[in-house]
């Protein structure tokens, strides 16, 4: 992937794994009401915001048709976008198929995996963080099913109403994982990941994924995890060369 640049820009922020949709956390009603709350500090020309997956316990679009149970957040983006936020959208593994509804109706650009750019002079490498365990082996394999487009336009023909009900199934069962593993050696296998990127020249490492707020300086450059939006509440913030993690409401001023 080329590496783009993001230019003339006030603040950079980071953000991942609200799972609207799941019962997770605080209800759905305040992780709404505090993105709408971040939405309306941030959204200003020159800023930019990288959703790192997940925002969403399950995403597919339909040819006609989105999750409806969705609307008031993306009402919420919508708006944010339209005070001049740019906004990226990194797939995560509860992201079936991103496209063009939100590209085209609410204004983000989307990636199917991970993201490089280069910002101030120093170069960003921004990822969901799935399969990056060294135990994944298994999601890795089902990573490949699940996007394979062929495998995506076969389930476009499932209907919505039994397509959601077996996604939140899945979802559910992903938690429990993730629940089960090991956090000292999920935290190790991730630093070894951006280590990996630091010695290809990158400077930050952004990964969501674990559900687990960190920032980590390490010899060739630093890592952080953006967390969660239904517990910590919890967010990066690149600003003036320096990469911070910031929790809710405690908003730059």
């Amino acid at each position: 992937m080329m590496m783009r640049k993001i230019e003339n820009f006030k603040i950079i922020y980071f953000l991942s794994d609200a799972h609207f949709g799941a019962p997770v956390g605080v209800s759905e009603k305040i992780r709404r009401e505090r993105l709408s709350a971040f939405g309306e500090k941030i959204a200003e020309p020159g800023n930019h915001l990288f959703i790192l997956g997940d925002l969403f316990d399950f995403w597919f679009e339909w040819r006609r048709v989105i999750p409806k149970r969705h609307f008031k957040v993306l009402r919420i983006l919508g708006d944010m976008a339209d005070k001049g936020l740019k906004m990226y959208y990194l797939a995560g593994n509860h992201d079936f198929r991103l496209g063009g509804f939100l590209e085209q109706e609410i204004g983000i650009e989307t990636f199917k995996d991970h993201c490089d750019f280069k910002a101030a002079g120093r170069k960003f490498h921004v990822f969901h963080g799935d399969g990056v365990h060294k135990s994944d082996v298994g999601y890795r394999f089902l990573k490949k099913v699940f996007r394979n487009r062929i495998n995506q336009r076969l389930f476009r023909w499932v209907h919505p109403d039994l397509g959601i009900a077996v996604a939140d199934w899945s979802s559910s069962r992903s938690r429990e994982l993730q629940v089960s593993k090991n956090p000292s050696k999920l935290e190790d296998d991730y630093i070894q990941y951006a280590e990996g990127k630091f010695s290809e020249g990158f400077d930050f490492v952004v990964m969501g994924h674990t559900h687990r707020p960190l920032l980590k300086e390490l010899k060739d450059g630093v890592y952080l995890n953006s967390g969660n939006w239904y517990r910590d509440f919890s967010y990066g913030v690149y600003q003036d060369g320096e990469l911070k993690l910031e929790y809710y409401p405690g908003m730059n001023e």
